[in-house]
């Protein structure tokens, strides 16, 4: 009875955790020894959620028996125990209520990780979640920042590609998938001698001489998005129109000798 306690706690622990969307996300910043002791957290809180229905069973039925006890004119003179019935009634050799326990702890854990309002989160939803569990991550941090104002991001890859952009969405729950969706403004590269930034394309011109937003018809902004793979980012900032267009300014005048 021990063995199958226990292994309805991890296994319910380890469902739970791999497929609800914030527990899935702390679980990725833990490591070591602390895996475990997460996944047995959720564990006991579903097996504990279990116990407590049981309880309440056994205390309607209880309840039931001293009813029926006290209109014996209605429901005969036997001395009617259904709580002990419950407590006694045995399934496969493991006691009923156990069973019933079991059973309960594992139907919580289906409902939290599948069917619950809080495993389903929208774009909004998922958006605040991420705000709220990248607050202690610098990089994650800033890329939510750029999602929540809009702000345009300068990426810059460990191949010296640059891509500057509205950051759309972003994955970070996956370990070799986290990817950034990010609607390009201008592309380019930096040279290896003096990393000079050279713009190969410049999407935003492309977007005012054709009208295009993000709900123009039939293209928009959408279809020119490039998915970059977390990995391949070496260095991510904030980026300034107008700082880097008066700067800019200033090169060509030097370079004019005015």
């Amino acid at each position: 009875m021990g063995t199958a306690i226990f292994m309805v706690l991890m296994v319910c622990g380890y469902w739970y955790t791999s497929r609800d969307l914030s527990t899935r996300l702390k679980l990725r910043r833990t490591f070591g020894w602390d895996v475990y002791f997460l996944v047995a957290l959720y564990g006991c809180i579903f097996v504990l959620q279990g116990i407590l229905t049981t309880a309440i069973i056994w205390l309607c039925l209880l309840l039931t028996s001293i009813v029926m006890n006290a209109v014996p004119e209605m429901t005969g003179s036997d001395d009617h125990r259904l709580q002990m019935t419950f407590m006694n009634w045995s399934f496969l050799g493991i006691q009923a209520p156990v069973v019933i326990m079991l059973a309960f702890a594992i139907l919580f854990c289906l409902y939290r990780s599948n069917w619950a309002r809080s495993a389903n989160l929208n774009s909004d939803g998922r958006r605040q979640l991420y705000k709220y569990l990248s607050r202690a991550n610098g990089i994650e941090g800033l890329i939510y920042q750029c999602m929540e104002t809009g702000q345009l991001a300068w990426l810059t890859l460990k191949s010296q590609r640059v891509y500057i952009g509205m950051i759309h969405t972003a994955t970070v729950d996956s370990t070799s998938l986290n990817n950034i969706v990010l609607i390009p403004m201008l592309t380019g590269y930096r040279e290896r001698d003096s990393a000079e930034f050279k713009i190969e394309n410049n999407y935003s011109a492309l977007y005012a001489s054709q009208n295009i937003t993000l709900s123009s018809e039939p293209h928009s902004a959408l279809h020119f998005r490039k998915v970059i793979l977390l990995d391949q980012v070496e260095s991510i900032s904030l980026f300034d129109p107008s700082q880097s267009l008066a700067l800019g300014y200033r090169k060509e005048s030097e370079a004019n000798g005015e």
